[in-house]
């Protein structure tokens, strides 16, 4: 935006202010890396339909999100960091736990606000009890899995069912991407347009198990065991691409705000992450700066970009603000207001990102305590990096700026006042149940297990996570 004119400048800001209110539709990418997409620079997968959101938007090359799946769901849900969710630490396949029930999502806001809320696809933020479900935490309509690492033909998890609609469990065939993306495509095409529309769209693409159509999978097989890998990540743009067509169908293309974004850094042994270092489970830039993109013709300039620190927290406040939703009527948000960084190519509305109660970035420093450690990021020595002087974390400075730790230190002992506790770890009574949350459970458990009896369904999933283990990085899929 740099050398525009003031009536220009006016006309942005006069948007900024007083914005339509727009449908929101959410793409996030689980598990992918910094460098996997052709808006980041890569060339060994196509990705024609992702690019096209950053080609026709504003890229965005300093945004945040935390190091594995369930802490970025819960901070993208509520605007508030994962450390007061209950979500540092995602739930276990057998656990009970989810989200604190106290949380205000952004669909409540929307939903309170007069949109439509949709869900199609991984929740991953409580999968047993009702209260910690999509539909109880404002979502009206959801179609999709509760937890993770399902089979993507059976949608199953080790034998257990993990498909539903509505809260009822779904037996089909098909492969989870392209189902999520019939699904969206439907819930688009049926939409009266009488109130705007939030729709999250979050693909279990490209987590593991690594999975795709044999006719995809062909086309990577010279890649070895990252192949399935690529063919999940081909398959998810194509399905990204159907969406997109289905909000041009509908006329309503100018009227949508599309984000794309990723849930952490890409594995390791999968997935490079580009120049920066470190992977999934990592506080390092490469497992918390993930590629990230917004469209919205005529309201965010095409063909632009940021590198204004911003952090997956900030959309709850700067979607209610497009959506008129009431950012006040709930827990405390850490997000900030970004439109005006979007739209205008402002500065960033923070000056501080608490990663973790253990990793804090605050203007350009950013301090990553001695002992700090998270699943398989080990141990870690006191650092101190200039991000904005090195981005890729070369130069440990904290021996020469003792008054700077010192300083983050005090910083991280103050927000440590505000940390709030897990729920107590509980298993789910009498695992493994026949199907994922607790009511469907116990209504159509018998059915859904003769039905999955009657497809081989447990042995086809059996036989896909032997296949998985033998190409897998070890323990990367536990996460």
């Amino acid at each position: 935006m740099a050398g525009l004119g003031a009536f220009t400048l006016r006309r942005y800001a006069g948007a900024a202010e007083k914005p339509p209110r727009p449908n929101i539709l959410v793409f996030l990418s689980d598990d992918m890396g910094w460098d996997q997409v052709g808006f980041n620079g890569s060339q060994e997968v196509p990705t024609p339909n992702i690019d096209g959101i950053a080609r026709e938007g504003l890229k965005m090359t300093q945004f945040y999100v935390q190091p594995v799946c369930s802490p970025s769901r819960s901070c993208l849900m509520t605007g508030r960091y994962a450390w007061k969710t209950g979500m540092e630490r995602r739930p276990a396949a057998a656990s009970r736990q989810g989200m604190l029930r106290d949380e205000r999502t952004v669909a409540e806001a929307l939903r309170d606000a007069g949109y439509a809320t949709w869900m199609v696809g991984k929740w991953h933020l409580g999968e047993w009890q009702a209260a910690h479900l999509p539909r109880a935490r404002g979502f009206q309509h959801h179609y999709g899995f509760y937890g993770a690492l399902i089979d993507s033909f059976t949608h199953t998890r080790e034998g257990v069912l993990d498909w539903h609609r509505n809260g009822e469990p779904v037996i089909e065939k098909g492969y989870s991407t392209f189902l999520l993306a019939d699904e969206a495509c439907r819930l688009i095409a049926r939409h009266d347009g009488k109130r705007p529309f939030l729709l999250y769209l979050p693909f279990n693409a490209v987590h593991g198990p690594n999975q795709a159509p044999e006719e995809y999978l062909k086309k990577y097989a010279h890649l070895g065991r990252r192949g399935p890998q690529r063919a999940q990540l081909h398959c998810m743009d194509i399905a990204i691409g159907q969406v997109m067509k289905a909000i041009q169908d509908q006329g309503i293309d100018r009227e949508t705000l599309v984000l794309f974004a990723n849930d952490n850094g890409g594995p390791e042994r999968m997935t490079t992450n580009g120049p920066y270092r470190g992977f999934k489970s990592w506080y390092h830039e490469g497992g918390i700066r993930v590629p990230a993109a917004m469209r919205w013709p005529g309201k965010i300039p095409a063909g632009s970009a940021t590198d204004e620190m911003l952090h997956v927290v900030d959309l709850f406040p700067t979607f209610c603000r497009l959506a008129g939703g009431k950012t006040d009527e709930g827990l405390p948000l850490d997000g900030k207001d970004a439109w005006e960084t979007i739209a205008l190519h402002g500065p960033s509305p923070r000056n501080e990102i608490v990663h973790s109660l253990e990793v804090i970035r605050n203007g350009d420093w950013k301090l990553i305590e001695k002992g700090a450690s998270y699943y398989q990021w080990e141990e870690q020595p006191l650092q101190l990096y200039n991000i904005r002087e090195d981005p890729y974390e070369k130069q440990n400075r904290a021996a020469e700026h003792s008054e700077i730790v010192e300083k983050l230190r005090r910083r991280l002992a103050y927000h440590r006042r505000f940390a709030r506790d897990e729920e107590t770890p509980e298993r789910i009574p009498n695992f493994p149940p026949a199907v994922y949350g607790a009511e469907e459970n116990q209504k159509y458990g018998q059915s859904v297990r003769e039905k999955a009896s009657a497809l081989g369904l447990k042995e086809q999933d059996e036989k896909a996570i032997r296949k998985n283990r033998r190409r897998a990085t070890p323990n990367i899929d536990e996460l």
